[in-house]
């Protein structure tokens, strides 16, 4: 009984943890939480201290891998 209730949470979070996305789209909102003005400065910031494999270009927008987002610098506002 109990062990069947962890297998169903468990799927749960599993199903919950694959509908995330993996690439975060680089927005205005998003660089102005990070303290920039514009998302140029996030977006230049990212190009020299992040792996290019975790920022990419995909169409016309910039986006970032979500396993960097910790590393992202954010200034003091």
């Amino acid at each position: 009984m109990i062990l069947e209730r962890i297998e169903i949470k468990l799927d749960e979070i599993l199903a919950i943890h694959d509908a995330l996305p993996t690439w975060i789209p680089l927005t205005n909102q998003y660089a102005e939480e990070c303290g920039y003005k514009t998302i140029d400065g996030l977006r230049k910031w990212c190009y020299n201290n992040l792996n290019p494999s975790m920022f990419q270009k995909k169409g016309k927008n910039w986006f970032i891998h979500i396993s960097v987002i910790h590393k992202v610098k954010r200034k003091a506002v």
